[in-house]
């Protein structure tokens, strides 16, 4: 880690101490910003009070592993044996730790940039890139920290990275629909389908049988037809391997003729200002992570919420 990263993690340790002897009075203050209502720490019942608390109070280190981009691959391996998870892991064509070694053939290349360290930092290169305007990038990813304001400690004490990885195309040759696998207590209880990260979005939420839940969230068009994937099984049943750790964990996929690719593994989902449609199924979400009702479906949970509010 150079100075400027070093720097910054000192800061944000520092920072996490002062609002931590304070109460956490910013988080409470983007809290209710974004959700509409207080947050509470000490009886958490919505989806996002529970992502929260999960920032603030879990320290298992399985957090800072799974939740390294890079990292995460000997986790899958670990958890399928290396056969299998080679044949789900995408491949990468270069690791760097100074964003100052890249291969002059990489250039040639189609792959995603991407920062070990965070989320949403990722950038897809084309031969024709403007190197240096990705090399700056690059470095800016490295000396920054992710997710420090809203306290998201697993990021924080990740040894940084920038992963080069092969971009995968359907068979149109577009980047292929994300498939979010919401487990608990090891799992699936609603599933995200979400197309057009590159173009127009859209996205539907169904149960493990793809049965549409309407009203989860807004902002985004309805996707026409909920998609069946022959891999669909197997995709419930490597989530639920790679989520049994953890009370909640996303599992992200894509499916492309018949061949599953590992995505990435999701602790603090939404980092606990997702925008719900309503308090009700944002109440419902969070029954999920009671241990009371982990053998509930979503469904029930849904209803227990309307009846409740």
């Amino acid at each position: 880690m150079n100075f400027k990263a070093k720097l910054n993690s000192t800061y944000d340790r520092l920072y996490d101490l002062r609002e931590r002897i304070l109460g956490y009075p910013k988080l409470h203050e983007i809290f209710k910003r974004h959700n509409g209502f207080d947050l509470n720490l000490h009886d958490p019942w919505t989806y996002n009070e529970w992502v929260v608390h999960k920032i603030l109070f879990d320290r298992d280190s399985l957090l800072i592993q799974t939740t390294d981009k890079f990292a995460v691959r000997d986790y899958v391996r670990q958890k399928l044996g290396t056969k299998e998870a080679e044949e789900i892991l995408i491949p990468i064509y270069h690791v760097s730790k100074n964003a100052r070694d890249f291969p002059e053939e990489l250039w040639q290349k189609e792959y995603f940039m991407k920062a070990n360290h965070g989320s949403g930092t990722n950038k897809l290169v084309m031969p024709g890139t403007d190197p240096h305007k990705t090399l700056q990038l690059a470095k800016a990813w490295l000396n920054s920290s992710y997710g420090q304001r809203r306290h998201e400690w697993a990021y924080r004490d990740i040894p940084r990275k920038i992963i080069c990885e092969k971009v995968i195309r359907n068979e149109e040759g577009d980047i292929p629909m994300d498939i979010k696998f919401y487990c608990f207590y090891g799992k699936v209880k609603f599933i995200l389908f979400f197309n057009g990260r590159f173009g127009k979005p859209s996205r539907a939420f169904t149960d493990p049988d793809l049965q549409l839940i309407h009203g989860v969230q807004s902002g985004i068009p309805d996707l026409e037809d909920i998609p069946s994937y022959s891999t669909h099984q197997r995709m419930i049943e490597i989530a639920e391997i790679l989520s049994k750790p953890f009370v909640h964990a996303r599992a992200d996929f894509y499916s492309v003729g018949g061949k599953i690719y590992f995505g990435e593994l999701t602790q603090y989902s939404g980092g606990g200002i997702e925008h719900f449609e309503s308090y009700e199924i944002n109440l419902a979400l969070g029954l999920l992570w009671r241990p009371e009702y982990k053998d509930k479906s979503v469904w029930d949970c849904i209803q227990e919420a309307s009846s409740k509010y």
